[in-house]
């Protein structure tokens, strides 16, 4: 990983646009996840003022990774939730993923717009926590599998992943082959 992680990062100092733009993303991206890892103490459990903050930096994110420089604001927060999902190889984890994200979304919005959060069980606030903390970590890691091989901007082909067989088998196979060579520890693979 640590060569993907490179290859993203060579782009910060590239004369193009785009891949200078990338490290940027990745930068933002693991600067918010960094942020939320040390707002959680053990891996079901954070600080209750913290919850809604780690809320936003997972959200945070995401959007630095799947926004794409063309997307208009409108609309933004289900490109982002079927780009996510479209990294993940079948429809039950597609579905699962997508609707964490949504709801990540909506906990983020509510918290920003100085709504009052619905009071949920701990327990549930802490499960979702940590969905979507492996979702986000699972994302990242997908994401930088599939960046460097790329020149074009992800985001584009997600979008088509969403609605073509032979597109999702384009961003399926790259993961398959590193996933059958790194297996993953945490539950969610390829």
């Amino acid at each position: 990983m640590t060569a993907k992680i490179d290859a993203v990062m060579d782009g910060a100092t590239s004369g193009r646009k785009l891949p200078r733009k990338r490290a940027r993303r990745l930068e933002r991206a693991a600067r918010h996840l960094q942020q939320a890892y040390q707002r959680t103490h053990s891996d079901n459990g954070v600080w209750e003022q913290e919850a809604d903050e780690l809320h936003l930096d997972y959200v945070i994110a995401l959007e630095a990774l799947m926004a794409s420089p063309n997307d208009k604001h409108e609309g933004i927060s289900k490109k982002i939730q079927t780009r996510t999902a479209a990294l993940f190889p079948t429809p039950r984890l597609r579905e699962l993923v997508q609707n964490a994200v949504q709801k990540a979304y909506s906990t983020r919005s509510k918290y920003v717009h100085g709504d009052l959060l619905i009071e949920q069980e701990e327990s549930e606030k802490l499960a979702e926590l940590r969905e979507l903390r492996l979702i986000v970590r699972q994302a990242v890691l997908r994401w930088l599998i599939l960046t460097p091989i790329d020149t074009e901007d992800l985001a584009p082909r997600l979008d088509a992943a969403a609605d073509c067989a032979s597109c999702k088998r384009a961003i399926d196979e790259p993961l398959r082959a590193f996933f059958q060579d790194a297996p993953s520890r945490d539950g969610i693979q390829a």
